[in-house]
């Protein structure tokens, strides 16, 4: 089993954590709206007004993994996948700060104030600093592998038994 990466933009941390991925039990699932990315084996291009539809339709167990060069990108794609009865993880880059005002934000707009605490955001393991995209996908690809796998053994043993 593999679980489902959708990984929202195809900058320099989204390129890192695709060329990383290579061999890891992750499938990437991968998303920008910016057309000068459309050459990058494996993104798919997707208007703006259309991509948080991206987000829905991930499966319950996706890991959705948010680093878009645009704040209210961002916030849209995260309010979203926050909408969903239960995403595997959502994950931000940034800081405590961006995370505060989008969870503010989030409130504000009447989420339940439960749903941002399912929010990861910084993304990447604790301890592990540097700023470098290659650092911050390796950090982010560990944390996604730390991941609670029961759901899908469970989805796994039912359709070897079945």
């Amino acid at each position: 089993w593999r679980r489902p990466v959708y990984l929202f933009g195809a900058g320099h941390v989204g390129q890192a954590i695709a060329r990383h991925m290579a061999g890891l039990p992750l499938r990437l699932c991968w998303f920008d709206t910016r057309p000068m990315f459309e050459s990058l084996d494996g993104v798919t291009i997707v208007p703006e007004d259309a991509i948080a539809t991206c987000v829905t339709e991930a499966p319950a167990e996706a890991a959705i993994v948010i680093l878009t060069h645009d704040h209210a990108l961002d916030y849209q794609l995260t309010r979203a996948a926050l909408q969903r009865p239960s995403p595997g993880f959502v994950g931000l880059i940034g800081s405590a700060t961006k995370r505060a005002r989008f969870v503010s934000r989030l409130q504000a707009e009447g989420l339940d104030a439960t749903t941002p605490g399912r929010l990861t955001c910084p993304i990447g393991m604790a301890g592990i600093t540097g700023k470098e995209p290659d650092v911050i996908a390796i950090a982010v690809l560990a944390q996604l592998l730390q991941l609670p796998q029961e759901a899908a053994e469970k989805k796994e043993k039912v359709s070897i038994l079945g």
